[in-house]
């Protein structure tokens, strides 16, 4: 069964990331400041994305494996 610690560690930083710009963002801030906040965090939500498709695949593969595993059993 593989290690899922990395992968959720870095699920819990982009989360961690997206909550500290959003709390900026709710902030008075200058429009200077809240331009390069946005464009940040878009940067934070694509790797949020990127680590969640990872995490389905790795769900996928998995349930292949159970799959194929339960099948082999059955013979």
């Amino acid at each position: 069964m593989p290690d899922f610690s990395p992968l959720m560690d870095g699920i819990d930083a982009v989360v961690a990331e997206i909550d500290v710009h959003c709390d900026c963002l709710a902030q008075d801030l200058l429009p200077d400041d809240r331009e390069h906040i946005e464009r940040n965090l878009a940067g934070g939500c694509a790797r949020g994305l990127m680590l969640i498709a990872l995490h389905q695949q790795l769900l996928n593969i998995q349930l292949d494996r159970m799959v194929l595993d339960q099948l082999v059993e059955a013979d």
